[in-house]
């Protein structure tokens, strides 16, 4: 008798707290969803991861994680927004001077577009990881990776040839600054240079501290800068042969740097913004709070244009 009591009260119990679950769904008000919707409609979203910017006049490409291509035809004043099949992780792009948009992949995959809006998918034949990409004066399509390799396509990415120095190092930047002399960046201090448009790769004096570059950029063949860790950034003025270091003013990560004639910017962890003049490295103030990193930027006649994580 006392199990068939105590039965019963578990009943009764389970019956009370399923009749007060009901009364309280049936007084819930609906799910309003049109802050979502109205945020879904916006071409910058807040959980996108931007990586990179490429620019040519007008027309700018900005590329992020999970696929997303934003493109301007305004130069940054108004985007349009695509993300790609599969939702790539899309890690770098670049403008070749024939007009085509090339973006990397993580996934060793080349993506390329005649207009910044439609896009297809090409294999990169390589079995190491790749990290970054550039078009040359030739538009031909280098591709930087680990294991200190470097990749070049001549047909758009159709075929590849393949070279590595043999040193397991990343390499995280490449950069053409004329038709004949290039440069490649990344871990333990490497540089690599060509003055033979690509022909053969030579490595020029290694950065001090087994310096990770986070970026590089040259704006000819002897002047160059690259970042770091800690808010570090040295700079050469004999093609790489022997680098110098220069205050940045900050501590925090420092993980793009671009440039517009005698003009540099360099940007990273916390929204920075830092601008190069008078031989010293100065905050640009700016009033939006971005509690996220800025890894891509680009600069162009006095305008400058910033992206990063949190959209």
């Amino acid at each position: 008798m006392r199990h068939q009591v105590a039965r019963v009260e578990k009943i009764r119990n389970y019956c009370v707290f399923a009749a007060v679950v009901f009364c309280l769904a049936g007084c819930e008000a609906p799910l309003n969803l049109s802050g979502v919707q109205q945020e879904l409609k916006n071409p910058l979203h807040r959980y996108d991861q931007f990586q990179a910017i490429a620019r040519h006049d007008q027309q700018v490409v900005v590329v992020g994680n999970s696929g997303v291509v934003l493109l301007s035809q305004d130069n940054g004043q108004s985007w349009g927004r695509q993300e790609l099949p599969s939702r790539p992780a899309l890690i770098d792009v670049s403008r070749c001077p024939n007009g085509q948009f090339v973006a990397l992949d993580a996934a060793r995959k080349l993506w390329l577009s005649d207009a910044g809006s439609a896009w297809r998918a090409q294999a990169i034949e390589t079995a190491e990881a790749v990290m970054a990409l550039t078009c040359d004066p030739q538009n031909r399509i280098w591709v930087v990776g680990g294991f200190s390799t470097i990749l070049s396509s001549t047909d758009q990415g159709e075929s590849w040839s393949e070279f590595s120095f043999g040193d397991d190092a990343q390499l995280t930047s490449v950069q053409f600054v004329d038709s004949t002399t290039g440069f490649a960046a990344g871990e333990f201090g490497m540089v690599l240079k060509t003055t033979d448009a690509g022909e053969s790769w030579e490595p020029v004096a290694s950065i001090p501290g087994e310096f990770y570059s986070q970026a590089a950029h040259f704006i000819d063949a002897r002047r160059g800068w690259t970042v770091g860790l800690n808010g570090a950034i040295l700079a050469t003025s004999d093609g790489g042969e022997s680098w110098q270091s220069q205050d940045s003013g900050v501590k925090i990560p420092l993980y793009g740097i671009t440039g517009s004639g005698e003009a540099l910017y360099a940007v990273g962890e916390n929204g920075i913004v830092l601008r190069y003049g008078e031989g010293a490295w100065r905050p640009l103030p700016h009033d939006n709070n971005v509690l996220s990193y800025l890894r891509a930027a680009s600069a162009d006649n006095g305008h400058l244009l910033v992206a990063g994580g949190n959209g």
